[in-house]
């Protein structure tokens, strides 16, 4: 009788230890899981707010180099301009000296 009170008595300490040993691993690997849940939605942040930003500078450049192609486009007019301005005028000048 003593022997089946002693071995109660043992079982009824040593399953509550592994219980606890149980909880303890799962406890540890919810921690990591939720640490690299952080760190993983750290860097997707990081991530997506680096596509936004270089969308806004890309926006940026293109309202730029549209700006600029249109300047381009004007300044190649005036040089045409010019430049027919001047044959014609050298035109004259030639015809003067031979007159």
């Amino acid at each position: 009788m003593l022997r089946i009170g002693i071995f109660t008595a043992l079982v009824l300490f040593v399953v509550p230890l592994t219980q606890a040993k149980d909880v303890s691993v799962q406890q540890a690997g919810y921690n990591n899981a939720l640490q690299r849940m952080e760190k993983a939605e750290e860097a997707y942040k990081a991530d997506a707010q680096a596509v936004a930003d270089t969308e806004k500078y890309i926006e940026k450049k293109k309202k730029q180099l549209a700006e600029e192609q249109k300047k381009a486009d004007i300044s190649r007019k005036n040089y045409l301009e010019a430049k027919e301005k001047l044959e014609q005028a050298q035109s004259a000048l030639d015809k003067a000296w031979k007159e």
